[in-house]
C-alpha cells in the first residue's frame, strides 16, 4: 500500500513538472537550421493574371519542392516592391531578392541583348524565341557581362508581338500618323512602317486607348484578356513583328549567401528550365487572348504574303543599321543575329513537329 501511494506521488509531481514545463519548452525557437530560406521575388503582373498563376507560382513551387521546404519564394505581383524600369537596380541593390521585368524598359542599358527584338528574327511563339535566347546567352560572353552585376537566372521572350488597334491596319499605308505604344525598339519599327510611337509601360495601356491618347499597342495575344484590350480595341494586325525580351535576376550577394545545395536548386531550376515554363505558359496564353479576342467581336486581319514582304523591306534599315553601329563598337553583331535567326528556325522546327 506504503508503494502504491508512492508511485501515485512520483506520478503527481512528474505531471506537475510537465505543466510547467511544457510551456517553455514549446516556446523555445526554432533552430535557425531547420527554418526555411525566404525570397522575394516581384514581377509587373497581375495576380490574377496567367503569367502570376502559370508561370511564376509553378516555378516557386518547383523550386520550394526540389528544397524539400528549404527555401521559401515570397511573390510580390504588380510592382508591389518596385516598379518596372526600376527593378533591377533593386535587384542589384538588394531591395528585392529576386525580380522579373522586361529588358526594353531599360533603354541603352542592355545593348547586346537589344537585339533579340529586332524586327523579322522569325519567332512564331514564347517558346521559340525563349529557347533561343538562352542559345544565346550561353554563346555570347558579351551577352552574359550585360548582366554581371546580378544573378542571371534566365532570359525568355514574350510571344510575337500583333498590332492591336481601334482602326484597322490591313496594308502599310494604314499605319501612317497612327500613335502606337512602342516600347524600347519597336518604336523605330513603328516609325519606319509610317506610326509615331510613344512609350509607356504594359498597365497604362487600358486608359490610353480608351481616351484615345494613342490609336495603338504593340502586344502579344495574351495581353488581350491580361490588359483587358478587348475593351478598349476592334482590331488586331496578325504581323508577327518583333518579340520583347524579359530577364529573371537574383541579387548576387543573396545567391552567394546560400548553402551550396540550394545554390544547386536554383541552377537546376533555372536557365532552360525555367525558359520552358514561361515560354510554353504564354503560347497556351497567347491562343486564349486571341480566342478572346475572336469571341468578343475583335477582327483578326492577316497580312498578305507580299504585304508582309513590303514591311520586312521597310524596316530592314533598322536592323542593318544596329549590325553596324554595334560592330563599330566591337561587338560580333553580324554573328548573333545570325546565330538568332538560326536558332529561332530550329525551336520553330521543333515547336511544328510536336503539334504534327
Amino acid at each position: 500500500m506504503r508503494t502504491k501511494n508512492l508511485l501515485y506521488g512520483i506520478g503527481s509531481i512528474a505531471l506537475m513538472l510537465a505543466l510547467i514545463i511544457t510551456p517553455f519548452v514549446t516556446a523555445l525557437p526554432i533552430p535557425a537550421s531547420a527554418q526555411p530560406v525566404e525570397l522575394s521575388l516581384n514581377h509587373l503582373f497581375p495576380e490574377v493574371s496567367w503569367f502570376h498563376q502559370k508561370a511564376v507560382v509553378p516555378w516557386k513551387n518547383m523550386v520550394e519542392r526540389k528544397s524539400n521546404g528549404k527555401l521559401k519564394i515570397n511573390i510580390y505581383p504588380s510592382g508591389a516592391l518596385a516598379k518596372s524600369g526600376t527593378m533591377y537596380d533593386a535587384v542589384k541593390a538588394g531591395v528585392v531578392d529576386m525580380a522579373i521585368d522586361p529588358g526594353p524598359y531599360y533603354i541603352g542599358r542592355f545593348p547586346m541583348s537589344e537585339a533579340t527584338q529586332l524586327p523579322f528574327l522569325g519567332a512564331q511563339s514564347s517558346w521559340a524565341a525563349s529557347r533561343a535566347w538562352m542559345d544565346l546567352y550561353y554563346a555570347f560572353p558579351e551577352l552574359r557581362k550585360e548582366y554581371a552585376d546580378v544573378h542571371l537566372l534566365w532570359l525568355f521572350s514574350q510571344g510575337p508581338v500583333q498590332i492591336i488597334t481601334r482602326k484597322p491596319v490591313r496594308k502599310m499605308e494604314d499605319m501612317k500618323g497612327l500613335i502606337v505604344r512602342a516600347p524600347g525598339g519597336m518604336g523605330d519599327y513603328i516609325k519606319a512602317l509610317g506610326g509615331s510611337p510613344v512609350s509607356i509601360n504594359a498597365p497604362e495601356s487600358y486608359l490610353a486607348l480608351s481616351k484615345g491618347t494613342i490609336d495603338a499597342t504593340v502586344f502579344p495575344g495574351e495581353a488581350i484578356p491580361t490588359w483587358k484590350l478587348h475593351e478598349v480595341t476592334k482590331y488586331v494586325t496578325m504581323s508577327h513583328m518583333a518579340v520583347q525580351w524579359f530577364w529573371v535576376a537574383m541579387n548576387q550577394d543573396k545567391y552567394k549567401s546560400l548553402p551550396k545545395d540550394l545554390q544547386k536548386v536554383m541552377d537546376d531550376c533555372s536557365g532552360t528550365v525555367g525558359a520552358d515554363i514561361i515560354g510554353k505558359a504564354w503560347n497556351d496564353a497567347d491562343r486564349a487572348g486571341f480566342e478572346l479576342a475572336k469571341q468578343k467581336g475583335i477582327e483578326l486581319i492577316d497580312l498578305s504574303p507580299q504585304e508582309r514582304k513590303r514591311w520586312e523591306k521597310q524596316v530592314a534599315p533598322v536592323t542593318e543599321k544596329w549590325i553596324k553601329t554595334m560592330e563599330a563598337k566591337g561587338y560580333p553583331a553580324k554573328k548573333f543575329v545570325d546565330e538568332a535567326r538560326k536558332s529561332i528556325d530550329k525551336y520553330n522546327k521543333q515547336l511544328a513537329e510536336k503539334r504534327g
